[in-house]
């Protein structure tokens, strides 16, 4: 190497070694300014690999921990006739990096594997990159089975309050991977074993520093017994406890709705107010449990001759209340009802040997023609029973 080459090398920011392999001897024949001043690798493992590259005259690349936590990465480069050319390059900084890395995603991985809540991270492509055990247990899979695939793969279906299927595009992480912030969403998870689950899923995107979206974080909490607790709560405060039907409380609110419903779309909603005639006879002469039995069996008698989307309500003692909703004329539809109910309450009811006989006075209202509000078609229908309960006959009126 003459004077010239020597003086280009000097200058060059990277440590700089010629090895010479002879007689089975290694010989540092050139080390530039820039490896002088460095605590390059010198160990004895390190003069082996150095004599068997001179030998072999192969390139390679090697990563080395030199004393003081230091790392190097050392590139040969064959020269021939024995020699080598070894380039070093301080990548301390970039371990250390990769070790705070190593370190901080173990740290993740305890911390997720601890959490009771779900966790599935997605990349920008809807694939998961990231999922946690408790996640796996709630959409019902193993953990392999979970992470790496889209999320058009993952065997779960997810279902809205009223069972209907989320649409892709109203997904929680599907949402949030266009840059909305999902909280408290509640859904229905229809699991690959056909097991249902009630599940609380809160998604927000994720964003580099720059504001460019990356990806999105969803946890997923199993809210099932809270779900079924409410549901039975509110089933409780909006049902008669005797025969299970809707109580004045429901029947309020639910011919609310029908009237405002109709009132959108020009249609019309009928209202049957029913008094029994003849319970009290029943509860004197065969005893309470006759009479309830015959309340149980008027309840279930009034449902079968409506429609599913009608609403039969106990107000209480012996009075019922008939919703018919989205009705197209007063008169053919509430009579028809009207005459469905009188033939199934004309039947005796048996009970511990004996058929007890009912009948019932009914009064009927229809909107808008007697009310444009639920307390007045209830006040129209209530004075329109009476008056039939007055004459006996249970006529219309």
């Amino acid at each position: 190497m003459d004077a010239a080459d020597r003086h280009v090398l000097d200058v060059v920011p990277v440590g700089l070694q010629v090895w010479e392999a002879t007689g089975g001897a290694l010989t540092l024949r050139y080390a530039n300014e820039e490896a002088k001043g460095q605590m390059l690798p010198s160990d004895a493992g390190w003069a082996d690999t150095l004599l068997d590259a001179c030998e072999a005259q192969q390139a390679a690349t090697f990563e080395l921990e030199a004393p003081g936590d230091e790392w190097w990465r050392a590139q040969i480069t064959p020269l021939g006739a024995g020699s080598i050319l070894a380039a070093y390059w301080n990548i301390t900084a970039q371990k250390l990096h990769e070790r705070s890395l190593r370190a901080s995603e173990r740290l993740n991985r305890e911390i997720l594997s601890g959490l009771q809540e779900g966790v599935v991270v997605a990349d920008t492509e809807g694939r998961v990159v990231v999922a946690n055990e408790a996640a796996a247990v709630i959409f019902g899979v193993p953990l392999d089975e979970l992470t790496d695939r889209t999320l058009s793969a993952i065997p779960v279906d997810l279902l809205d309050d009223r069972g209907h299927l989320l649409p892709t595009e109203h997904l929680p992480l599907v949402r949030a991977l266009r840059g909305e912030e999902v909280s408290d969403q509640v859904v229905r998870f229809v699991r690959r074993d056909g097991s249902l689950l009630w599940v609380e899923v809160h998604a927000n995107p994720l964003h580099h520093d720059d504001g460019q979206l990356y990806g999105a974080v969803a946890s997923y909490d199993d809210v099932t017994a809270r779900v079924e607790q409410d549901r039975r709560t509110r089933h409780e405060a909006d049902t008669d406890p005797l025969t299970g039907l809707a109580n004045r409380r429901a029947l309020e609110r639910t011919l609310a709705a029908a009237l405002g419903r109709a009132g959108a779309r020009a249609r019309s909603v009928g209202l049957l107010m029913l008094d029994l005639d003849g319970f009290k006879a029943i509860n004197d002469t065969h005893g309470h449990a006759a009479g309830d039995e015959a309340l149980r069996e008027v309840a279930r008698r009034l449902s079968r001759s409506v429609r599913e989307r009608d609403l039969v309500a106990r107000l209480g003692g012996d009075e019922f209340v008939v919703v018919l909703t989205d009705l197209g004329g007063r008169s053919g539809a509430v009579r028809d009802s009207l005459e469905r109910i009188q033939d199934a309450l004309a039947e005796p009811i048996p009970f511990a040997g004996a058929n007890l006989s009912l009948g019932a006075a009914v009064g009927v209202a229809t909107f808008p023609a007697d009310g444009g509000n639920a307390a007045d078609l209830l006040a129209h229908a209530d004075r329109a029973m009476y008056a039939a309960k007055g004459a006996r006959n249970g006529s219309l009126r």
